[in-house]
């Protein structure tokens, strides 16, 4: 075994030591936990734990462990440790032994375990022994002795004495040794009485019965092995302390001793026909009555006892032998002599002491009166049992005698008992590989009389060579079943027992043959059968394993030929074909050769007599009608059959037929079912012989029997000549049936007709007459669809005969009402459709039959079959009789149930199909009714499917038409049909809406006058005046307009209003003005709005409120009316959209001037106090309409009003509402969601409500320009002209007006977004010349601390604003002098500007402050207000710093001016933690020209202006060597993007070094630079931003050129060039770059060259430290080598900035963005104008 792992091995000792230290009673449960927890870590957990065992104990307790949980490993270890052959049993009992001495300290806990292990190794090496005389069973064993065999070869001593080999079991096999410890003994014992309580509890508990230890030894003894030269015998001696056996078998051998002292160690092997005995327990069955047997043979006299121990049930102890002679002598039949028997085995059993000494004696005879003779019937060596009672001096001996013909008997006593044994021997193929044969037996149990044998039918047990038990059966079953231990009963779930019980009904079928071969029942082998046949199991009689045995014989019976038939004797049949309960006139009757060719049946031997139940189990046939029945069907499906047979034979059949079913008083006759089921067949065979010569069945038609059978005549009232095909369907009876009559037979024969007359009527032939020709002929045929398609003219003479008939005076008729019904129900009537049954479709009048109205064309519309009953009736030659046929026709069809229109029937149903659920629930909570109750209802099928078809089709003229005709009809005819009944069991009646009813009323089908669609009755107004008064023309009537007053109560037409109907109709009207105006007038929505007030209850007010604020529902009219009763169009409105009165008189005014509106679909007047003048109760405390519209609403009024009206004529209304608003905004009527609706609505294009100066309507939309009001005139006057910008217009205002403007509306302004004349407007400057800055910016640098005091002191609000945005604006503030300035008026937003200049001396514009040189403090002070208080001047803050600065210039000391800010204006210092406010440099001239504004460095009209801002080229002041710019590289570079210009300029000029202002924006990402750009292709096209129109270059005026600096110039362009390179090398890589000036200058007109594969493009680089330059120089050289290269030609623009960044803009093909108009070409001209040639002069 493979040795695990150390891990394993740790857990695998940890677990068998927790199992060792564990009782014994928890192994298994915690074995299971312990290995199932260490699968998870090892998958040979089991075999681990296993190698781990250190001493045999641990190991057998494993294999115990592995028996109980089915473990593979420690089983597998158990069969290794048994297979050993050289394994000692002592030396493993002795290591155990030791091994439980040295564990003391745990105590004996695995005692039994030890021993049971061990005893089974012992029953593994002892194999083969026979345990005594007895031989105990064991499985698939044979009768044969092993003496003479050799001994089994894992015997290791051969025992030949009797005393060794009991001393050396002792030793052996128990450990008994004399040199055993005290220790070790104690465990003994303690093992040994446990092995002991074992087999005691095994003895006990296996048999039930303490008699069942004699059929063990019985048992033992048939399996014994006898001399040849005697009788097997067996004798019991009864005494008054002991039981003695004695049996003449061969005697003990060692091998039987040693299996005796074991437990299923039998000895019975060997052999393959099997042995008696199974388990090898049976000797310990007689501890039942002993506690110590002996047994004495051959040499052994040993005793088990267990008084002194329960292991004394297999320890053998030594005994004196005992005196068999004596013995012999008791069981001898004379007393003078002993008997020769050589008993050489002899068996004691004292009685036990513990027994009840009364009953001892009785339980003892009771045992052995139980032992029957037929006992010894199935032994196979026993023949003889004797019984010895020396109690009562008797001895009962019964011996086996086997007699020729399978009878055996058994003489008990005087007495003989006889039974039929028949045995068959099987061939075992399965099952049992030992066994090859087995045989069954049974046995027939049999009384000897004069005459034979007689059955003896009491219960027999069934044998297992002994008897087991009794089943049910009547004769007894012998077989080698397998059987529990207890040997009671058979084991059921044995397959082997399966099979042995398939096996039985073969041998009984085969018994029943041997057995009517007796010499007894040779002559009469019919009394044999019967008495055999008495032995067969009926089901139902056996119990247990055998209850199927029944039904699996007689299964074998049915298909065997086990029966005798009548006649020839030797003839078997099965029991199929046999025909029992037969008589002679039977026979005679049906002659053999007839039975058998019809029916396959042949007669039962008379003699044999059988049960009805048996009969029946086997398929015998009885004779009785049915037979009869057979033999006539058989004859009438055969050709000539009954023609062959005779008319007189077929007058006998029926007559014996008729007095067998009537006649008899059998049991046939008696059951009325049986002779209906005749009856009825005797209706489907046609048998019947008629007087055309055929025969045929009352099922085909009605067979009629002439009274006077010499007479076809009807009588006188009935002609022949109208109705010839009717006479000619009539089938008669063949008058040669009935026999005639002669002087002999003539009782007879009358008696013979009066039967089959008899018996013809019964199955339904008719006595011929007028009436039941009607009846039974030609009603069925009225209801034939076969003869309606062949024959019409044949059915239309049915039912002309009929309704002749019914005219006539004819008492049945009159009796009979089933004629009509019958009619109504089955008969076919011709109608328009083919012939139909009334009862199937409802049928009709047609024209020609008087039906007033024409329903049919409804029908027609919606594919609905309408049947009209066909004119033929009329046309038929019988109305030639009747004075008005028409009538009389209309008349017979109404009782048949025809109509005009739709049919309505009355029913009769259960309570729970009624339609009104209404009616249906109250009589449920009253309890008057159940669900078993019945009603009577009216139904009409037709109607609703008329109506759901014509609802489902929406034709409203149909439904009209269909309403007009239930309107004439209604009175008449459906008026009674409206209701139905409920009657009680005390006769009270509940009437209830009908199912008709319920139909009209709950499909939608009435048309109504205000829509297209279809309704429902109850949801229409019946047009009367109560309902026209409130709901007026427009409301939903039914139409058309119904006449009949019951009508319109049953349909539930409305005639009166609710406040509900006008809450539905309020719902419709809005339904119908989204599609069509809604008309109505004033006065009838008056009534209406008051009925609705009225009728609201407080209960219900809330409710009815909110079904009216779930729509529109208060009518305005679109225009005004002249009068309330006028009809006019108008629409419904929410509450909060209209209100009571207008404060303001807008919307009055409105609807006075502009009277024309009512062609709009919008309401002009909202005011309901003029509509509704009486209901501002109803509209304003109830409906909660505002008393005044809300301040929101007036922009609505607004828009209506500029639809209407010009802005000249509405501005002084339109400025009433902006008080209004402005009114609102101040008191807080209008909250800010008000304003924020406003002011999107402003907003919108849609919303044109505000008028202007220029006449017209306008909004703030961006598309009707700058819309603004006027709060500077002067500005309004500048500005008025301008196209871009409009001015409010409230008309003519007063100077009230005017003040409440700047008062009230200026806010509202400022609120909804309309902006001020003075917000949008802003100051330009315009300036010449710059000055030096410096002084300016001194003085402003010095007052910035003290105004930033003042901030932080009055005004910390601000400052917390300025110090959040770290003070942004103070630090870009700039500085700028100028000798002149100006500034000009404009609006940014829209591009206008002032044509007006004014002259100034400072300007804030942006965050330059701009200055002369004569500009006073305050006035600079003010402007440096504006900027630190968001553009608004402060006054106060200039004033402080005025003071200050004059005290300084008055000569103030420092400490005064401090004690004046400090005591005087309260201004203290700065926290020390507040930075000090100061400019963040001075500007130089360079910085100066990057602030002035573009265009503007030189004013319109000043032709030379020297101090202009200078270009880079005239820098003189930075000017760097190249070297210097080069070396800067060492840092890091930023290359950003450059803002798309929106104009450039290339300005042609000799001087290529001329830097630009770039257009278009480039990604460069150049080697240790840091960039950033977007780069755009000038291939794609450009948004409206980036295009640049001629109009975007035309602003500016000039471009300027300064005095050119060489040096300067060739530094920037140097770095440029650097940096571009650079650019290129990351973007591309270095291979291919190439900068051509890299060490000198070339004169190219390009810098960089970039190859790539066969593409060569050629870079221009342009440099520039002036970011906000457009504009940049290109030589002639560089133009036409641009022009000549194309797309191959770029120029890179780098703008060189502070900080180490620069800009790189790439322009590629700037010829080709010329000509787009992306880029400009501009001229230079140098400042002092050169002589120009002659030809520029003109």
């Amino acid at each position: 075994m493979h040795k695990p792992s150390s891990v394993v091995s740790t857990l695998s000792r940890f677990t068998l030591e927790c199992l060792c230290f564990l009782p014994a009673e928890f192994h298994c449960f915690a074995a299971d936990v312990l290995l199932s927890g260490m699968q998870s870590v090892s998958k040979d957990a089991a075999a681990a734990i296993l190698c781990e065992c250190i001493n045999m104990e641990q190991r057998l307790m494993l294999q115990e462990v592995g028996f109980s949980l089915g473990i593979s490993e420690w089983i597998n270890d158990y069969n290794t440790l048994i297979s050993n052959d050289v394994w000692d049993l002592s030396c493993a009992l002795s290591s155990c032994i030791k091994e439980a001495k040295t564990e003391k300290g745990t105590g004996l806990k695995h005692d039994q375990a030890i021993v049971d292990k061990i005893s089974v190794p012992q029953a593994k090496v002892a194999a083969s022994l026979k345990a005594s005389g007895f031989n105990e069973g064991c499985e698939n064993s044979n009768v044969q002795s092993v003496r003479g065999f050799p001994e089994d070869s894992l015997q290791h001593v051969e025992d030949t004495d009797a005393a060794l080999v009991i001393e050396s079991i002792r030793r052996d096999e128990f450990g008994l040794e004399p040199s055993l410890s005290d220790a070790e003994n104690c465990m003994l014992q303690k093992q040994h009485a446990r092995l002991g309580r074992a087999l005691h509890c095994l003895s006990q508990e296996l048999y039930s019965q303490d008699s069942h230890f004699i059929l063990e030894l019985v048992q033992n003894a048939d399996d014994n092995t006898y001399p040849e030269n005697v009788e097997p015998t067996l004798t019991f001696i009864l005494q008054d302390s002991r039981i003695v056996v004695l049996n003449n078998e061969r005697g003990f051998s060692a091998q039987n001793m040693r299996a005796l002292c074991d437990v299923g160690n039998s000895t019975k092997k060997g052999s393959n026909a099997g042995y008696i005995g199974k388990k090898g327990i049976g000797f310990k069955s007689v501890f039942r009555v002993t506690d110590a047997p002996e047994i004495h043979s051959n040499g052994f006299h040993v005793k088990f006892d267990i008084s002194e121990g329960q292991i004394g049930f297999v320890l053998p102890t030594v005994v004196p032998p005992c005196d068999t002679y004596l013995l012999s002598r008791m069981a001898s039949t004379d007393t003078n002599s002993c008997d020769d028997e050589p008993w050489n085995t002899c068996i004691v059993l004292p009685f036990k002491s513990n027994l009840p000494e009364g009953s001892v004696m009785n339980s003892i005879l009771t045992m052995f009166s139980d032992i029957h003779p037929s006992l010894l019937l199935f032994l196979h060596r026993l023949k003889c049992i004797k019984l010895r009672n020396m109690l009562n001096d008797t001895l009962v001996v019964m011996t086996k005698e086997i007699l020729e013909d399978g009878i055996v008997k058994v003489s008990h006593g005087k007495e003989k008992m006889a039974w039929f044994v028949v045995s068959e021997k099987l061939q075992v193929k399965s099952f049992r590989s030992d066994v090859k044969t087995t045989e069954i037996s049974m046995a027939f149990t049999l009384q000897e009389s004069d005459d034979g044998y007689c059955p003896c039918l009491d219960q027999q047990p069934v044998f297992a060579y002994l008897p087991l038990r009794t089943y049910g059966l009547k004769f007894i079953l012998q077989g080698d079943f397998v059987l529990p231990s207890s040997r009671e009963e058979v084991d059921g779930d044995s397959p082997w027992n399966q099979w042995l019980l398939s096996e039985y009904p073969n041998l009984f079928v085969r018994a029943q043959r041997e057995f009517c071969t007796l010499p007894c029942f040779r002559n009469e082998p019919g009394k044999g059968l019967s008495a055999f046949m008495s032995f067969v199991p009926l089901v139902g009689e056996v119990h247990g394993f055998f209850s199927s045995l029944p039904r699996l014989i007689i299964s074998k019976l049915r298909m065997m030929s086990c029966l005798l038939v009548e006649g020839d004797h030797n003839q078997w049949s099965p029991p199929c074909k046999v025909l029992r309960g037969w008589t002679e006139q039977v026979r005679n009757l049906l002659p053999d050769n007839i039975l058998l060719e019809h029916l396959g049946l042949r007669y039962l031997e008379k003699n044999i007599v059988l049960s009805d139940t048996l009969a029946r189990a086997l398929g015998i046939e009885e004779f009785g009608p049915n037979i009869l029945i057979r033999v006539l069907s058989s004859l009438c499906h055969t050709k000539s059959g009954m023609i062959t047979m005779g008319m007189s034979w077929l007058a006998s059949c029926l007559n014996t037929l008729y007095i067998t079913l009537f006649n008899s008083s059998g049991s046939i006759s008696a059951n009325s079912e049986i002779r209906e089921d005749i009856l009825q067949c005797l209706q489907k065979l046609p048998f019947i012989p008629l007087s055309d010569g055929t025969f045929s069945s009352v099922d085909q038609g009605t067979i009629w029997l002439q009274s006077n059978r010499s007479s076809t005549s009807f009588d006188s009232k009935h002609k022949i000549e109208p109705f010839p095909n009717v006479f000619a369907k009539l089938r008669t009876v063949n008058p040669t049936l009935f026999p005639t009559s002669s002087t002999d037979t003539s009782c007879l024969n009358a008696t013979i007709s009066d039967n089959v007359t008899r018996l013809l009527e019964s199955i339904g032939v008719q006595q011929l007459s007028v009436h039941d020709v009607v009846k039974l002929h030609i009603l069925p045929a009225l209801s034939d669809e076969t003869m309606a398609n062949k024959n019409k003219v044949l059915m239309v003479e049915y039912l002309c005969f009929l309704m002749l008939h019914l005219t006539s005076a004819c008492s049945d008729c009159v009796i009979e009402e089933h004629i009509i019904s019958q009619l109504r129900g089955k008969s076919l009537l011709l109608t328009n459709c083919g012939f139909k049954c009334s009862a199937e479709v409802p049928m009709h009048f047609c024209a020609a039959l008087g039906n007033p109205v024409s329903p049919k064309k409804l029908a027609d519309f919606v594919n609905m079959r309408w049947h009209e009953i066909d004119i033929s009736y009329l046309k038929h030659p019988v109305n030639e009789s009747f004075s008005s046929a028409q009538m009389k026709w209309r008349g017979f069809f109404e009782k048949i149930g025809v109509t005009d229109f739709v049919q309505v029937v009355q029913v009769d149903k259960s309570v729970a199909d009624v339609s009104d659920t209404t009616f249906r629930h109250a009589m449920w909570d009253r309890g008057l009714i159940s669900p078993d109750s019945r009603v009577i209802d009216w139904e009409s099928p037709e109607m609703l499917h008329l109506v759901s078809l014509l609802s489902k089709s929406g034709n409203q003229e149909n439904c009209k038409y269909l309403l007009d005709v239930l309107d004439r009809l209604w009175d008449a005819c459906y008026a009674d049909k409206t209701i139905g009944y409920f009657s009680t069991s005390s006769g009270d009646r509940y009437p209830f809406k009908s199912d008709f009813m319920c139909n009209l009323r709950d499909v939608q089908w009435v048309a109504s006058t205000m829509d297209g669609e279809l309704h429902y009755a109850k949801d229409l107004f019946h047009d009367c005046e109560p309902v026209q008064m409130i709901l007026g023309a427009f409301a939903p009537y039914a139409s058309p307009k119904v006449k009949s007053e019951r009508l319109v109560k049953d349909l539930g037409f409305k005639t009166t209003v609710t406040l509900g109907d006008i809450l539905d109709i309020l719902k419709a009207w809005r339904k119908i003005l989204s599609n069509s105006p809604f008309k109505a007038s004033i006065r009838q929505m008056y009534k209406l709005y008051s009925f609705v007030w009225s009728e609201m209850a407080a209960a219900s007010k809330q409710r009815t409120m909110e079904d009216l604020m779930s729509g529109p529902f208060i009518f305005v009219p679109y225009s005004s009316v002249s009068s309330d009763a006028d009809v006019v169009c108008g629409t419904f409105l929410y509450p909060n959209e209209v209100y009571w009165h207008d404060s303001t008189g807008t919307v009055q005014e409105m609807k006075e001037s502009h009277s024309q509106c009512s062609s709009s679909l919008s309401p002009i007047n909202k005011s309901l106090c003029t509509i509704y003048p009486g209901l501002r109760g109803f509209f304003v405390e109830e409906c909660g309409v505002q008393e005044a519209p809300p301040l929101r609403s007036y922009i609505q009024i607004l828009l209506q009003l500029s639809t209407t009206t010009l802005p000249s004529q509405a501005a002084d209304k339109t400025f009433q509402v902006f008080l209004k608003w402005a009114d609102g905004l101040k008191s807080g009527l209008m909250n800010p969601e008000d304003v924020i609706y406003l002011k999107d609505c402003l907003s919108k294009l849609e919303f044109p409500v505000l008028p202007t100066v220029q006449d017209k309507w306008v909004s703030l939309h961006p598309s009707f320009g700058l819309v603004c009001w006027s709060d500077d005139k002067k500005l309004k006057k500048q500005f008025k002209h301008s196209d871009s910008i409009d001015f409010l217009y409230f008309g003519e205002l007063t100077k009230d007006d005017k003040e409440q403007v700047q008062n009230k509306i200026s806010n509202l302004m400022k609120n909804l977004g309309i902006p001020a004349i003075s917000e949008i407007v802003t100051r330009e400057a315009i300036y010449y010349g710059l000055a030096d800055c410096s002084l300016k910016e001194s003085l402003v640098n010095w007052i910035l601390p003290y105004a930033q005091r003042y901030i932080h002191k009055l005004h910390s609000a601000r400052y917390a604003q300025l110090k959040l945005s770290n003070f942004d604006i103070v630090m870009r503030l700039k500085i700028i002098v100028v000798e002149k300035l100006f500034y000009r008026n404009v609006i940014k937003s829209c591009g206008s500007a002032s044509r007006n200049r004014v002259e100034c001396s400072c300007l804030l514009q942006d965050n330059v402050l701009y200055t002369t040189q004569e500009s006073d403090y305050h006035s600079m002070f003010m402007e440096l207000s504006s900027l630190l208080f968001d553009g608004t001047s402060e006054l106060h803050f200039a004033n402080f710093l005025h003071m200050i600065t004059t005290m300084a210039e008055s000569g103030s000391s420092k400490e005064q001016i401090e004690f004046f800010i400090v005591n005087s204006q309260k201004v203290h210092k700065l926290p020390d933690e507040e930075p000090v406010w100061e400019l963040s440099s001075g500007a130089t001239l360079e910085e100066t020209d990057k602030l002035l504004p573009l265009d503007q460095t030189q004013a319109p009209g000043i032709s030379n202006f020297t101090e202009a801002a200078k270009d880079d080229n005239s820098e003189s002041t930075t000017d760097r060597p190249a070297c210097a710019e080069q070396a800067s590289l060492s840092f890091d570079w930023t290359i950003k993007d450059d803002p798309a210009a929106s104009s450039v300029a290339l300005v042609l000029h000799e001087n290529k070094n001329l830097e630009d202002q770039s257009y278009q924006d480039f990604d460069p990402s150049a080697f240790a630079l840091h960039t950033r750009s977007d780069p755009i292709s000038f291939d794609e096209p450009l948004d409206e931003a980036n295009t640049c129109s001629s109009s975007a270059f035309s602003r500016r005026d000039r471009l300027q050129y300064g005095t050119f600096d060489a040096v300067q110039a060739k530094a920037t362009g140097r770095l440029g060039e650097l940096l571009a390179c650079q650019y290129f090398v990351e973007k591309i890589g270095k291979d291919a770059v190439k900068w051509v000036n890299e060490f000198k200058e070339t004169g190219y007109p390009y810098d960089i060259v970039i190859s790539e594969e066969t593409n060569v493009e050629y870079i221009e680089v342009k440099a520039t430290r002036s970011p906000r330059k457009d504009w940049f120089n290109i030589s002639i050289n560089e133009w036409e080598f641009a022009k000549e290269n194309g797309e191959s030609f770029s120029i890179a623009f780098v703008a060189i900035m502070e900080n180490n960044v620069a800009k790189v803009t790439i322009f590629k093909n700037p010829v080709k963005l010329c000509h787009m108009g992306q880029l400009q070409l501009a001229v230079m001209m140098p400042r002092q104008q050169k002589q120009l040639p002659p030809s520029c002069h003109s």
